[in-house]
């Protein structure tokens, strides 16, 4: 039996890993085994240790996207259905990635036929974002979003409950304008708005049919470059207890007191102890909190971890995450475990098929 391989793609901070997360436990609910993979371009990723917390089936590929990591992705996938015989397996690329129809799906589909049935692409777009930011050509960012946009097959278009109606219409039509093959699903995390035709559509016998969309890859390269990376682990001794999430919040507040909002495609916070395990998350300037278990007080031995992606350069954004740590931990027991900050390196895919 073939195990269907679901690709939910979309620019940093679209709430990926959320809908993520609530569809493989909703699915595991309903008895249907389902295994994540994650991605990343450094080692320590958030969104992973956020689901291994949840109890879902999960791993990560990281040094690089799926594009450039194809076999690792391929490796992954294997030791998840060794491990868990999934039913469906749900990739997450990393959010500055794109071209992923020319570079996954297309190989996906030409060298595992008997082993996966290959969902149509899914991209979220934030419409935040997209109303404030638009999908601009001529912006690096833009480049990379609207290219996103131009091979999605289908658009979830997320975080609507923080915009109007009217707003999401104008918005539907901007999508059909750069995209009128895409099917758009307008979704929302708070009121669950669209979540069941996601979830048909994962559970569907539906395929991924488009072929690859143009893309300059020097362009792409400056525009993934253009973000810093920042990801860092902490050790923690919380000993009777500390408050996760003041902690995250003072952290999270710091590095974004550093930028302007728009420069932050996103910044993360997991907290994990003996006794549970928060994730927060900021995304222009609004955050979001996941209790994965246990409450609020973290206590005993664990471990903080960071992740941002920020418009900056490395030098100085490592500067500025850890004067961020330092400022919310004065005088507290923690060391620093590991530590990556760089701009990432122009993307060279494994495959690209047209």
């Amino acid at each position: 039996m073939k195990v269907r391989m679901v690709i939910i793609g979309g620019f940093l901070g679209a709430g990926k890993t959320t809908l993520i997360t609530r569809l493989a436990r909703d699915l595991k609910d309903a008895g249907v085994n389902v295994g994540i993979i994650m991605n990343d371009q450094a080692d320590a990723l958030v969104d992973t240790q956020y689901a291994q917390a949840l109890g879902l089936s999960s791993c990560e590929v990281a040094g690089g996207c799926f594009c450039c990591r194809f076999p690792d992705l391929m490796g992954q996938a294997e030791r998840l259905i060794e491990s868990s015989r999934p039913q469906v397996v749900i990739a997450e690329p990393v959010g500055s990635c794109t071209d992923l129809l020319a570079t996954v799906v297309a190989p996906l589909k030409a060298f595992y036929p008997e082993r996966f049935q290959v969902a149509p692409l899914m991209v979220m777009v934030d419409a935040e974002r997209a109303i404030q930011e638009g999908f601009d050509r001529q912006t690096l960012n833009g480049y990379l979003r609207r290219h996103q946009l131009e091979e999605a097959e289908m658009v979830i278009l997320s975080k609507a409950d923080l915009v109007g109606r009217e707003d999401i219409e104008r918005l539907k039509g901007t999508i059909a304008g750069v995209n009128p093959r895409a099917i758009t699903i307008v979704y929302s995390a708070v009121s669950l708005e669209g979540y069941g035709k996601v979830l048909d559509i994962v559970m569907s016998e539906e395929t991924s049919e488009n072929g690859p969309k143009e893309i300059d890859y020097a362009v792409y390269a400056e525009a993934e470059a253009e973000l810093g990376w920042y990801n860092g682990t902490l050790r923690a001794d919380f000993g009777e207890g500390v408050d996760s999430h003041a902690l995250g919040m003072a952290i999270l507040g710091n590095i974004s007191s550093q930028y302007p909002m728009e420069d932050i495609a996103h910044a993360k916070v997991m907290v994990t102890s003996l006794s549970n395990a928060m994730k927060m998350s900021c995304v222009r300037g609004r955050v979001t909190v996941d209790l994965a278990r246990g409450s609020r007080i973290a206590r005993g031995p664990g471990r903080i971890t960071v992740n941002a992606r920020v418009v900056s350069d490395p030098g100085r954004l490592k500067g500025n995450v850890r004067a961020a740590l330092e400022g919310a931990l004065p005088g507290k027991g923690f060391e620093l475990e590991r530590e990556d900050c760089f701009s990432p390196a122009p993307p060279k895919p494994f495959h690209r098929m047209t």
